[in-house]
């Protein structure tokens, strides 16, 4: 007769359960935080909001626009003199739809609580720089119930524009105390982590409401965990309900969808083409900013592959995104400095709709 110690068995159930709620915990204490935080670096009262144009920078209180500044004829001692001295503190920067990039992605439901470590793998598949040459924010715009998935908009800027408006802010003698990424005119802004520009100092009463909203924050997960724990079950009982009957008919669903998009792209195959080569070499030059070089030019099919120098090989890249003039912009090979000053690149790309 052999008799079995189940001791530790019973002892690593525990620890098990002990290291997912404290997880959890943590996981809902970091969102508590983080969104307390945004609150107290956006909140208008004595604040001015810098919309940063790439020209011209709009000065707005709160709904009411106070001024505009010319930031490359102006010197910046005029952008210090366009905000009242009582609101120099609380000035947020905002970069408007036209100098940013967004996308929406799909990702599991079960990455909740991760999408921001997520998404720094797929900045260089989504967007036409690498990661290390982008701030980007993101925020869930919707959840497909059905598929279990989840979809989220990510919003990037190149590094570049974000430290070029700072070095004028400072040179003007201001700090931001925060710094937003505008996707679309419908949408707020979102707010960059505060590891992608200096942090603001803040006030000893600041500092203290902080701290008391933290320990609440704390409070408030660690009750709520065993009715969260509860909650979720329930929910993925419900959830498995309803998928099982329903299995069958999404897989007849996606079949017929995808026969039907494999019929569609042979259509579009065989109406695209080869655009006129005149034209498209005419719908690049007026899309390749002034002060940039193309060394070489390649172009198969609505494929191009474009060898040049460029001031800013991210901010050309932007450029020629938004023109709508092509798509899918890729780095083909590590960016470059040449002894010039210029930075040579290799874009791959294909032709937009807008091309003949």
């Amino acid at each position: 007769m052999t008799i079995v110690d189940k001791t530790p068995l019973r002892g690593a159930r525990l620890r098990a359960a002990v290291s997912r709620a404290l997880g959890w915990w943590l996981g809902e204490l970091r969102g508590c935080g983080e969104d307390l935080r945004r609150a107290m670096a956006t909140r208008g009262r004595r604040g001015v909001t810098i919309i940063a144009g790439e020209r011209y920078w709009l000065l707005r209180n709160g709904h009411q626009p106070i001024g505009q500044v010319d930031i490359q004829a102006a010197d910046p001692a005029g952008l210090l003199g366009a905000i009242p001295p009582n609101r120099q503190r609380r000035v947020v920067v905002e970069i408007p739809p036209e100098r940013t990039l967004a996308r929406i992605v799909t990702l599991p439901g079960g990455a909740k609580g991760e999408f921001r470590r997520i998404l720094s793998f797929e900045i260089g598949r989504l967007f036409p720089f690498p990661a290390e040459r982008v701030y980007f924010q993101h925020r869930v715009v919707g959840e497909r119930d059905g598929a279990g998935s989840i979809a989220v908009e990510i919003v990037a800027v190149p590094r570049e524009i974000v430290d070029d408006i700072r070095a004028v802010l400072t040179a003007a003698g201001l700090s931001p105390a925060a710094v937003t990424l505008a996707a679309n005119s419908d949408a707020k802004p979102l707010v960059l982590p505060t590891a992608s520009f200096a942090a603001p100092r803040r006030s000893t009463s600041t500092t203290r409401i902080l701290a008391v909203a933290a320990v609440v924050a704390a409070l408030t997960a660690l009750l709520s965990w065993p009715l969260a724990q509860q909650a979720q079950l329930r929910s993925t009982e419900r959830e498995l309900a309803a998928l099982q009957p329903r299995a069958e008919a999404i897989l007849r669903a996606r079949d017929a969808a995808r026969r039907a998009n494999e019929r569609t792209a042979a259509i579009l195959a065989l109406q695209s083409g080869r655009p006129p080569l005149v034209a498209a070499l005419d719908l690049l030059s007026r899309a390749v900013p002034d002060g940039s070089w193309l060394l070489s030019l390649s172009i198969s099919g609505r494929e191009v592959v474009l060898d040049g120098l460029s001031p800013s090989a991210a901010k050309m890249a932007l450029t020629l995104e938004n023109s709508r003039a092509v798509t899918g912009i890729v780095f083909r090979s590590p960016i470059s400095r040449e002894a010039s000053g210029l930075e040579h690149f290799q874009l791959g790309a294909t032709l937009g709709e807008t091309a003949p």
